[in-house]
């Protein structure tokens, strides 16, 4: 079963309307020229197709900035899904054309031959040169590759020389494309790899991140420790971490999207994040 995401078009409870489209379109990183769009045309369509998991996760991230967000079954996407697209309406029960009781009506004429049978009695005599003549191409074609090697060995085969091979240029490094701050902003619940151990982070707009511990609240938690960061930057696919009392450090970001971030350092670290 598939389900998709509603924009309904509002904000929810006592929400400012104009602070909602502003979060909606910082933690989406969508222009706010598509945000008021999206805003006007109620109900709006964001995500379809996805897991009921998905569309949750999705929904609550918007439910927290004050978005009024619904998530539906997708029908036409578990139909298709079911039986490969092929879609069979069948009318309501009860809602057929009314039963005639036999020997109520007059008896039916004999049938008028249609034109397919007409054909099939005309070809009816010829059906074995019909069927026998594409059984010889294909015996042909199956036969070919065999005669063509006992020709090989008969007639000796002329090898033309070859041009020598130009150089192959050199390929110019592909560059990653740098990729969107703004998605990081909010909280996060990041999960070691390696040790299953989760905690809540939030990064700030203006470059200030909150530690929470393992337990998602407004305050801030261990801000005084030594080995925690409090200043987040991303640099094209790189996340720098800066510490109060240590050198900073640098993580390579592998996936980062509305809803999921990934770094690592390539050995001890490996780290997956999801919004709270």
């Amino acid at each position: 079963m598939f389900y998709r995401v509603v924009l309904q078009g509002r904000a929810t409870d006592d929400h400012d309307l104009g602070t909602v489209q502003r979060e909606f379109a910082r933690v989406t990183g969508m222009p706010e020229t598509v945000t008021e769009r999206l805003f006007a045309q109620t109900p709006h369509q964001l995500k379809e197709g996805a897991s009921k998991a998905d569309a949750e996760r999705i929904a609550d991230t918007l439910r927290a900035i004050g978005a009024a967000v619904t998530v539906e079954r997708d029908l036409i996407a578990s139909l298709e899904a079911a039986d490969g697209s092929v879609h069979e309406l069948l009318a309501p029960a009860h809602f057929g054309p009314p039963t005639i009781v036999p020997g109520s009506g007059p008896a039916q004429a004999p049938a008028t031959p249609t034109a397919a049978q007409k054909m099939r009695r005309r070809l009816r005599p010829y059906v074995m040169l019909l069927v026998g003549t594409p059984l010889a191409v294909v015996a042909l074609v199956l036969l070919a590759p065999y005669v063509d090697d006992a020709v090989s060995t008969l007639v000796p085969v002329r090898v033309m020389p070859q041009p020598p091979a130009k150089p192959r240029e050199a390929e110019a490094p592909v560059v990653p494309a740098p990729l969107n701050a703004g998605l990081l902003h909010g909280p996060w619940r990041c999960t070691d790899q390696r040790t299953g151990m989760s905690v809540y982070w939030t990064f700030g707009a203006e470059g200030a991140l909150t530690y929470h511990g393992d337990t998602f609240t407004e305050s801030a938690t261990g801000a005084r420790d030594p080995d925690t960061p409090g200043v987040w930057q991303l640099d094209g696919n790189r996340l720098v971490f800066t510490l109060a009392q240590k050198p900073p450090a640098a993580y390579t970001v592998s996936d980062l999207n509305l809803s999921r971030l990934r770094y690592d350092d390539g050995g001890n670290v490996d780290v997956e994040c999801r919004r709270p």
